[in-house]
């Protein structure tokens, strides 16, 4: 567990989170939530559970069926790998695809579905505040009040009329970047 970010809650009902060391410890994340010393153990009959907490980036899935390419692959051994290949052929027990890290080049291998824990997706990166964004075709879109317009260089017949849309309907043109004014 070491380097994993982890959610420790305790039979007490205080909850510790933070990156587990080498030895499974969150030392700040115990001094402060239980007043204990860094050489203070915490015996395993205090503790209720221990769950690893996702980026706040990633989407969980726990749906095996609704795996993308792309996405990251989570072991019930908690090791992550990333989704190269997805086969819904029920009858193999093998739906994914990951890429392993090995000596060979763009090697990976079928992973059995009872491997599977969860699968994490990276969020959209969707427009938060009004203003000029660009979409990953670098096209601009002014936000305003959570509506966006696309702003073209060609104006249509009537010159100003355009589509309006929800930020939330944008999830097909991103990521989303601030666009930035340059003087000339």
């Amino acid at each position: 567990m070491a380097g994993l970010h982890i959610k420790v809650t305790f039979k007490n009902g205080d909850v510790a989170t933070g990156v587990a060391d080498k030895n499974g410890d969150i030392k700040s994340a115990y001094v402060l939530t239980l007043g204990m010393g860094d050489d203070l153990f915490v015996p395993e009959a205090d503790i209720e559970s221990i769950e690893l907490v996702d980026d706040p980036e990633y989407e969980r899935i726990d749906d095996i069926h609704d795996v993308c390419t792309g996405d990251i692959f989570v072991a019930t051994n908690g090791n992550r790998f990333p989704v190269v290949a997805v086969d819904d052929d029920d009858e193999t027990d093998c739906t994914l695809a990951v890429m392993v890290q090995a000596e060979i080049p763009d090697f990976h291998d079928w992973m059995f579905n009872s491997s599977f824990a969860y699968a994490l997706r990276r969020k959209p990166k969707l427009p938060n505040h009004d203003g000029l964004w660009l979409d990953k075709d670098d096209a601009i879109w002014q936000v305003c009040d959570h509506q966006a317009v696309p702003v073209y260089d060609d104006a249509d017949e009537w010159g100003f009329q355009r589509e309006i849309f929800l930020v939330s309907q944008l999830v097909q043109h991103a990521p989303f970047r601030p666009a930035k004014a340059v003087e000339a």
